[in-house]
């Protein structure tokens, strides 16, 4: 009898060990597969499916994208006698708890799963759509290039517990994207540590960024075009007759009205910003010399009015001789800045 009790204390003392011992569905998911040894290897692959528009003022691009992450957890191992691919929930299992930074509204398109082969290595693919947040730097605007990044991070796991592979790779075809007024290339993936502040806890990030030479054919005619027909307005007042006054008068003003309007509504479609582009610099000399062209026409009629008309005439063909250089010269300094 007493062998007996004996035994059947030690079973179950053995069975208490090794359920002690196995992870359970709470361990799977909340501990890391390498707990005590080196960091997670994280390998993303991104598709780049599309970029719809890159939006100047919102500071934002609308991005397609598809993501293929992979690692492994040999706790999900299984003999050969298991199907080649399972699929389970993310949140049955560990995973590196992965965010997009720089996300404004990305949706998820595609079920939160996994596939898992018998060695354990997991692949959760996701497609993600929306607006991601973007730094612009618009000081060479319209001539400029933007960097567009793709920042990913654990959002729990630091950068001793996780880290991404050097199999991280980025695909795209940059030819048939739809974001027109642009040319794109990439940018191989690169490393970097993400805090929230610089006394923080680093966690591992990786960006994958696209850079975008803006296509500036477009804005040579919305903006030096009739920006150029403002200014030979202002120049054609030097060409009329120094006694035509209220002709004279007349156009110089419309040319004034419409350099307003024109740099108003130039300005709206660009974001709040404490610098100035190429494309403020070259307005700012035009509006400048409309209205040195403005000045020199009143000036030239108050002659006129003092029986000068000799001196108006020779003042407006000196006009009619320098106003093109000076244009010139606006042009050049507003591009070479």
């Amino acid at each position: 009898m007493a062998n007996r009790v004996a035994l059947t204390l030690a079973l179950l003392l053995a069975t208490v060990t090794a359920a002690a011992q196995s992870p359970t569905s709470d361990d799977m998911t909340a501990t890391r597969p390498n707990f005590a040894g080196e960091p997670e290897q994280i390998a993303i692959r991104l598709g780049l499916l599309d970029i719809a528009e890159i939006d100047d003022r919102e500071q934002v691009f609308t991005a397609d994208i598809f993501i293929e992450a992979q690692w492994l957890d040999p706790r999900l191992a299984v003999g050969n006698h298991a199907p080649e691919l399972r699929t389970m929930a993310l949140d049955q299992i560990w995973n590196p708890r992965l965010t997009v930074v720089n996300s404004r509204g990305l949706d998820i398109l595609l079920p939160q799963v996994a596939t898992v082969d018998r060695e354990g290595r997991v692949t959760a693919r996701q497609r993600l759509a929306g607006s991601l947040a973007v730094d612009l730097d618009l000081r060479d605007f319209p001539f400029d290039k933007q960097r567009l990044p793709i920042e990913f991070a654990s959002y729990q796991y630091s950068q001793d517990e996780v880290v991404f592979s050097a199999d991280s790779k980025f695909v795209a075809r940059f030819d048939e994207l739809s974001g027109n007024g642009w040319a794109f290339e990439a940018i191989a993936a690169e490393p970097f540590v993400y805090r929230l502040d610089d006394g923080g806890r680093g966690a591992s990030g990786l960006v994958f960024a696209i850079v975008a030479e803006r296509e500036w054919a477009y804005f040579a005619l919305t903006i030096a075009l009739p920006m150029t027909v403002i200014l030979f307005l202002a120049w054609m007042v030097h060409w009329l007759p120094v006694d035509v006054i209220p002709a004279r008068i007349g156009t110089a003003s419309a040319t004034v009205f419409s350099l307003i309007a024109f740099g108003v509504s130039f300005r709206l479609t660009l974001p709040k910003i404490a610098y100035l582009t190429d494309a403020d610099r070259f307005l700012m000399g035009s509006t400048l010399l409309v209205l040195v062209s403005l000045a020199i026409t009143v000036a030239g009629i108050r002659q006129v009015g003092n029986d000068k008309k000799d001196s108006a005439e020779r003042l407006a063909r000196r006009t009619r001789l320098a106003f093109p250089i000076l244009y010139g010269l606006v042009a050049v300094l507003a591009l070479s800045a």
